[in-house]
């Protein structure tokens, strides 16, 4: 069946529509080196749905009506669960599930002429239509799969099963496009090669990933000082009034920027600006992931800092995690007992043991209920600053790499836990860094070696711990990784927190 001009110039709009939105994903995961699921291809996907729909309509071609139908409201779960919808009137998006069925029901309305208009087309053979319900059956069924993962891993992801039933499908609707002379279709799924693309970046990402911790971090939307933390946390300073929120975005951006550029993998989680939750850019404190597939949550000394553990976060880290169980250690809370994450333990992931420093953020029983849980040995020990207080967590005190590890000896009370610290963290042929009290004040414990997408060791620290450090200390360190310094320091004057605590590994199971 010939067709107007125009009515090709629609189908052309609604593939130009499909296929700007898999250039905008394409070029995301390339750059990224892992498969990208962006808000806009979702949104695209669905307008382009739209017209398609109505270019089925016009054309008398049952097979691509019902092709748009199967994907239609898996389009809509993930522009859901990406929080899309938000600032979306309600009115809008009643339109748009409804659009669909309102479009079959005038199909079917009158069977006979559905019959002889739609299955039994002069133009189009039965045996020619059937192929191309399956062509697009198989194509659009990808979306199926995608929502069917995607929902019990509560985000949106395009996994390589995707891939793989998008390429099939291409090239059946492709050879039915060419068969039926509409050539709409088959330019159309010019889309094919960048399904090849995206399915080569899937395996190849997955077989990285796996021995590549991705670190995630929340991007500030009310950064400040917290005075519901800054009790025990020496650290802290109030002496920045002005303009704090956005230099504390620019710095943070910065990092993260300065992160890929070195190709570390980086989930960047959006903060929102209620609830008031001003030290939320130090995500690390309330969870941490498991080589086994555990995500813990911890229970948090302040009230604010509790309203962290956000569901929508949650949802991401089990998505890229892999996660099999939670241990929700939170209700440690009710009793005023409390274990602040990676910042309360310094882990040792290889000899399994949980290295702590007593404060009143660290608590004994609730360390004991980590170690029991997950398969550790608790350290326990005592480190104070110069008035006699507790330091607040234990990752300013010391940290651990895999060639190496830093401790403040300075601060450690007994000399037989000293000496017990200095025995385990050399032990399997680490070198023993020691700083000093000052430079313990200038964060050069709290940092966090991470390996990028090429297995290179970095070690990530603020330029303010970099520049406390001596030459030899540096060139001890960079034997094993290079250093990377980040430009940080209104969120250390204001936070108390320095990079190790902005960074949250979440391990690929």
């Amino acid at each position: 069946m010939d067709s107007p001009l125009w009515v090709y110039l629609l189908g052309l709009a609604g593939m130009a529509i499909y296929g700007s939105r898999i250039l905008i994903q394409w070029y995301m995961s390339e750059k990224s080196r892992k498969v990208e699921s962006p808000g806009i291809y979702w949104v695209l996907s669905s307008v382009g749905a739209v017209v398609l729909y109505i270019y089925g309509w016009l054309r008398k071609d049952f097979s691509i009506i019902f092709g748009e139908s199967i994907g239609y409201y898996a389009y809509m779960w993930n522009i859901g669960i990406l929080g899309l919808y938000k600032r979306v009137p309600k009115p809008i998006i009643i339109l748009q599930a409804l659009f669909p069925l309102v479009i079959l029901a005038l199909i079917v309305r009158d069977i006979p002429t559905f019959s002889a208009t739609f299955l039994h087309n002069e133009y189009v053979p039965l045996g020619l239509l059937l192929f191309g319900v399956l062509g697009q059956t198989v194509y659009e069924l990808r979306s199926v799969y995608q929502l069917v993962y995607s929902y019990k891993r509560k985000a949106s992801i395009l996994p390589l099963g995707h891939w793989v039933m998008a390429v099939i499908g291409s090239v059946m609707i492709i050879l039915y496009g060419l068969i039926r002379h509409d050539w709409v279709l088959a330019i159309g799924q010019f889309s094919i090669f960048f399904s090849i693309r995206n399915l080569m970046i899937c395996v190849s990402s997955s077989r990285r990933m796996k021995s590549v911790a991705e670190l995630l971090m929340v991007r500030p939307a009310r950064f400040g000082f917290n005075e519901q933390t800054a009790s025990n946390n020496r650290f802290q300073n109030d002496t920045l009034k002005d303009g704090v929120q956005e230099r504390a975005l620019e710095e943070f951006d910065g990092m993260v920027s300065l992160l890929k550029e070195n190709d570390v993998p980086v989930i960047v989680v959006e903060d929102t600006p209620e609830p008031l939750t001003p030290d939320s850019i130090f995500p690390n404190n309330w969870f941490s992931t498991h080589e086994d597939g555990s995500l813990v949550l911890y229970p948090m000394f302040a009230p604010n800092r509790r309203l962290e553990r956000d569901p929508a976060t949650i949802r991401t880290i089990m998505a890229a995690a892999g996660t099999k169980r939670i241990v929700d250690l939170s209700a440690w809370e009710d009793d005023g007992k409390f274990l602040e994450g990676t910042g309360s333990l310094v882990l040792d992931r290889k000899s399994r043991v949980a290295y702590a420093c007593r404060s009143p953020r660290t608590s004994e029983a609730v360390l004991d209920d980590f170690c029991r849980r997950l398969g550790y040995h608790p350290f326990l020990f005592d480190a104070v600053d110069r008035d006699g207080l507790p330091i607040y967590h234990t990752n300013v005190v010391m940290s651990i790499g895999e060639r190496f590890a830093v401790l403040c000896e300075d601060v450690v009370i007994s000399s037989s836990e000293r000496s017990a610290l200095e025995a385990n963290l050399s032990d399997g042929g680490r070198k023993l860094i020691a700083i000093t009290y000052d430079q313990m004040l200038h964060f050069a414990g709290n940092i966090l070696e991470v390996k990028n997408m090429d297995g290179d060791g970095l070690v990530i620290m603020s330029d303010t711990a970099y520049g406390a450090l001596t030459e030899e200390q540096i060139a001890a360190i960079s034997e094993s990784s290079r250093i990377v310094p980040v430009h940080i320091p209104v969120i250390e004057e204001v936070g108390g927190g320095s990079a190790r605590c902005m960074m949250a590994e979440v391990i690929r199971v």
